[in-house]
């Protein structure tokens, strides 16, 4: 029960304050208990913000599952991962800068939890590209877990450049950022597409 209050508050710090200004202090306040109790359940902050991964990819995973379901062209599945991979930075920024952090080389905890969901995640995919490969869909040249990384690393590189460049895209170039995604979404399905020569 105390775990729970902990990490309910934590993550509410998280939503308000973002992963990098996120303490102990502030959990310990939220969820009004000392801070010495915060440290009886999680040793470090990167503890507490491991646990809130494995909720903040569950939740992609979910979103995922959802974006897929009314497609049945496998092309226009991984288009739509891809777009709700845009949609969740874009109304989750919280648990999207917290999936960044974690993934840091020096983020040395160990949270099988957001392992597992990661795996499944990389294995939905993967399932989505065999199967556009074997109804002629998706060029089945292409190993279906490098296609899942290569896609995963586009977006991400994409959604991290509207991040950081938003306002000079917006303000001098004028460039709709939706648009900017949507290119990119496109490029990747053009590239994957099975043709007649295929």
């Amino acid at each position: 029960m105390r775990r729970q209050q902990i990490l309910s508050a934590a993550d509410l710090v998280l939503i308000d304050v973002g992963v990098e200004d996120f303490t102990i202090d502030q959990v310990a306040e939220r969820a009004n208990i000392a801070k010495g109790t915060v440290y009886k359940y999680f040793k470090s902050k990167d503890e507490i913000l491991a646990e809130i991964s494995t909720k903040a990819i569950g939740l992609l995973l979910q979103i995922f599952q959802q974006a897929t379901a009314s497609h049945t062209h496998s092309v226009e599945k991984l288009k739509a991962i891809c777009w709700a991979a845009y949609r969740y930075y874009q109304t989750h920024l919280a648990y999207h800068e917290l999936l960044a952090y974690i993934e840091r080389p020096d983020f040395n905890i160990d949270f099988q939890g957001y392992t597992k969901i990661s795996q499944s995640i990389q294995e939905f995919c993967e399932n989505i590209i065999t199967e556009g490969q074997q109804k002629g869909e998706i060029k089945p040249s292409l190993n279906p877990e490098l296609l899942v990384r290569v896609i995963w690393a586009t977006n991400i590189g994409v959604i991290q450049f509207v991040q950081t460049k938003q306002k000079l895209i917006q303000n001098i170039h004028d460039t709709p950022i939706d648009e900017m995604v949507n290119i990119s979404v496109q490029i990747m399905a053009d590239g994957i597409s099975a043709t007649k020569k295929d």
